[in-house]
């Protein structure tokens, strides 16, 4: 998929890449709205960071092998120690290697107690990857483990540095933090850099304090299209590397207007089109396919939503005022109904451009 990446103009992984070649053992928050390009850029980190020969790189999608829902204090340690493990798979099994895998996956062993005279007496050491009974015990083993497996992996390259995707699906607040004042603290006492994915709700509110654990805040914003030429650009280039032939011209700039400038928007909107442009029997999609789907996506958006909240709307519609004052304005601006750009650091609210139109009909 490296063919599809294309750079955007302000790149947040050259700049977190950049800050770990100088200084490999820190730890930096990433954090952005829902399809805003997070894991894009994790990854683009990853092949940055492979080309310094002295930093090993590895990406762990903490949701791959453990419930996001049951994620607490030792999980992400259980993970990155079988990672770490898979780096050394081609050495040949280790007792190091299957510690890694005893403590996530639990395992069989002889128990050191005498059960009555009887040798053999085997117990099992539950695994971590469950909702453990006693953090600090959870965190000491699995720390034991990457303690282990490090000198191994810095062998070949003296620094590591781990890339946790998925954390920003996280809902529970309070163990989010718990993940951080003990996993990555841990990592960071081993010596080990540490780039994670974080949920929005981090930037506001109370939840602020999190940030500061961290030595480096970067935020993976939505792009401007309507100010930020280069930006727009970058998605009109996205769209027509991944799938160009497929689009008449004009129908590129009514995509990248309606995306609101989140790619994932952007991406959905087009395959949208695409089904359009097929049940229509047409060989490209031009302008019709593309306004149904976006007025489509927007009557999509607008489902469901309470007196109170279109309220809210129409005010950053037509003033563009906007202040999280509740969870239910919180959730306005994580589902993408309300878009914050930070274009030179200054936020600026809109209505999703799928939705605005819908919404200036409503008023009427």
């Amino acid at each position: 998929m490296e063919r599809f990446y294309i750079d955007s103009p302000r790149s947040v992984s050259a700049r977190i890449a950049a800050e770990l070649e100088i200084a490999p053992a820190t730890s930096h928050l990433l954090v952005g709205g829902v399809g805003s390009g997070k894991t894009t850029e994790l990854l683009a980190t990853q092949r940055r960071i492979a080309r310094i020969p002295d930093i090993a790189a590895l990406y762990v999608d903490v949701t791959r092998r453990h419930d996001i829902a049951k994620m607490t204090p030792g999980a992400i340690l259980a993970q990155v120690g079988l990672a770490l493990a898979d780096q050394l798979q081609h050495l040949g099994p280790s007792a190091q290697v299957q510690a890694a895998h005893h403590v996530a996956h639990g395992a069989w062993k002889q128990s050191d107690q005498d059960y009555e005279g009887d040798q053999d007496a085997w117990e099992y050491v539950r695994r971590i990857l469950v909702p453990p009974e006693r953090v600090a015990a959870d965190v000491h083993r699995a720390r034991q483990v990457l303690d282990a497996l490090l000198p191994r992996v810095r062998l070949k390259a003296p620094h590591v540095v781990v890339l946790l995707d998925g954390l920003d699906r996280i809902a529970d607040l309070p163990a989010f933090e718990q993940l951080v004042i003990q996993d990555v603290k841990a990592l960071s006492s081993l010596g080990v850099g540490v780039v994670l994915v974080g949920p929005l709700r981090a930037l506001y509110g109370l939840d602020r304090v999190l940030v500061q654990r961290f030595d480096s805040l970067q935020i993976q914003p939505w792009i401007d299209v309507s100010r930020d030429a280069a930006g727009h650009d970058f998605l009109a280039r996205v769209l027509t590397t991944r799938a160009g032939d497929a689009f008449d011209a004009p129908a590129i700039e009514p995509l990248v207007a309606g995306s609101g400038g989140v790619l994932r928007d952007l991406l959905s909107l087009a395959q949208s089109a695409l089904v359009e442009a097929y049940m229509d029997g047409a060989d490209r999609v031009g302008s019709h396919e593309v306004d149904d789907a976006v007025e489509s996506f927007g009557r999509k958006h607008l489902q469901g939503l309470r007196p109170a909240e279109l309220e809210v709307l129409q005010r950053v519609r037509t003033h563009g005022s906007f202040v999280q004052t509740s969870e239910d304005d919180l959730a306005l601006l994580m589902t993408r109904r309300v878009l914050e750009y930070r274009t030179e650091n200054q936020p600026r609210y809109a209505v999703h451009p799928t939705i605005e139109g819908l919404l200036q009909e409503l008023s009427e």
